[in-house]
């Protein structure tokens, strides 16, 4: 063969080597316009049979102009929760849309995952950048943490020199705690210890009515920030605290009014009376707290309240109930207990009272919300249940077959065995339960017959 047969076929090789390479690179690009990079600890989730390249491309069917950022390699390129949110509310309608078990449908659930886990890493990363920005400063028990956001539409009083706080102009601080609000430049200047620390460290309110000393037990001094205060001569008005007896100076005491604990309790009087700042912030915290003994403060209160004796009549009730549903399945898979759990304290105990225990009492909203619970109660352990159900009593002083249980109004209880009678039979065979002597004939004859075998063996 000559030599230029032998060059023109490397030519033509050369040629045909350069017009494949192109054809590959074209196919290169194409493929890369398509291409996902799908996270590899979520790239399994889907199928086992899927192959790195079904992983990798995307299918051609699912690019159109409307989805093409929620799908392709641009994607990557979003970071803001809104942008993010909307791709993964997107991505989802076109799982919905393909059809099942199809390589459209494997590819999208796998993109949605990775959107879902772009998603929350980043609500996680604007979460922790909002926890650095709010520094938290610690002045006599307060939280205080800088309020950055202006809420023009919102005015507030710095509870240090009474002045307006300006949200739009003004950096303020407010107690997480307490909801104690001050300037910035009044922060170093705070002298009240936070209502919260109060509350925690003796959870208790002051059992009198408005123990007042006088100006002279305080040095006719504010009780809080120690200014002088008098009633001669003074542009300092002293203001009296209704709850504590104390005076005031007018920055602390804004004649803020509240319901006084000690007045409900023994006056049964909700009037709101003039409070300082101080004591206002403690009510608001110890407001719903369980810490109001009635049968020890004041025991008398629920003869002359009418709804008050009802409401602990419908505790004792729940308190009886409670023991079915501990051992009732359905009763725990239904949570009926959970109808209580703003007021957690009426499944543990009858005599404990929050302060807005007692104002609801007092309006009527507390014995009604009570029986619409005791009613649903009631219906799961007679008619719902039937476990419940067959834990019900019978009467053994008459011959009446009906079912009845120890919270029924028209039953009475032993004491001792906790047996159940009409309240009538039990009237009328004078309070003497037929089990507890049966219960103690065979103690007696038990008794009997072990004195009988010690005299045998002593013989």
């Amino acid at each position: 063969m000559c030599r230029s047969c032998v060059i023109n076929m490397e030519g033509n090789n050369n040629n045909n080597k350069v017009i494949f390479e192109s054809s590959l690179d074209d196919n290169a690009t194409a493929n890369q316009t398509f291409a996902s990079t799908p996270s590899s600890s979520t790239s399994g989730c889907v199928s086992g049979d899927d192959t790195s390249e079904g992983k990798a491309v995307i299918p051609a069917s699912l690019v159109t102009a409307e989805n093409y950022l929620t799908i392709s390699e641009e994607a990557q390129t979003l970071t803001s929760i809104e942008d993010l949110a909307r791709a993964v509310e997107q991505c989802k309608e076109m799982v919905l849309e393909s059809s099942e078990c199809s390589e459209e449908r494997k590819w999208l659930v796998r993109r949605l995952i990775e959107l879902r886990l772009r998603l929350q890493e980043a609500r996680e990363a604007a979460e922790d950048a909002q926890d650095c920005h709010q520094e938290v400063r610690v002045v006599r028990g307060h939280h205080f943490t800088l309020q950055s956001q202006p809420a023009p539409t919102t005015k507030h009083h710095c509870d240090r020199c009474c002045g307006v706080i300006w949200s739009v102009v003004h950096s303020w601080y407010q107690c997480v705690d307490c909801k104690y609000s001050c300037h910035v430049k009044c922060l170093a200047q705070v002298c009240r210890v936070c209502a919260h620390v109060k509350a925690s460290e003796n959870p208790t309110y002051i059992p009198d009515i408005c123990p007042e000393l006088g100006l002279s037990a305080q040095a006719y001094r504010c009780a809080e920030c120690k200014a002088h205060i008098t009633f001669k001569n003074s542009w300092v008005e002293p203001r009296l605290c209704d709850y504590d007896g104390r005076y005031y100076c007018p920055s602390c005491h804004w004649n803020s009014t509240a319901v006084i604990p000690a007045r409900v309790v023994h006056n049964w009087d909700f009037e709101e009376r003039r409070v300082c700042r101080a004591s206002k912030q403690l009510l608001r915290i110890m407001e719903k707290r369980p810490v109001l003994k009635l049968q020890q403060l004041n025991p008398r209160l629920f003869g002359f309240v009418e709804e008050l004796s009802l409401v602990k009549k419908i505790r004792e009730d729940i308190l009886v109930m409670k023991k079915y549903f501990v051992s009732c399945r359905d009763a725990i898979e239904s949570r009926l207990l959970w109808q209580l759990q703003e007021r957690q304290h009426f499944v543990e105990n009858v005599d404990s009272f929050s302060l807005q225990d007692l104002i609801d009492i007092n309006s009527g909203e507390l014995l009604e919300y009570l029986e619409k619970v005791q009613a649903v109660f009631v219906k799961h352990i007679k008619e719902d249940c039937k476990l419940c159900y067959g834990r019900g009593f019978v009467c053994e002083m008459c011959d009446d077959d009906e079912v009845i249980f120890p919270f029924d109004v028209a039953a009475a209880v032993c004491q001792k065995c906790c047996t159940v009678f009409h309240r009538n039979c039990w009237t009328k065979k004078n309070q003497q339960c037929p089990k507890c002597v049966r219960i103690e004939k065979r103690a007696s004859l038990r008794r009997d017959s072990t004195s009988s075998e010690e005299d045998n063996l002593s013989s």
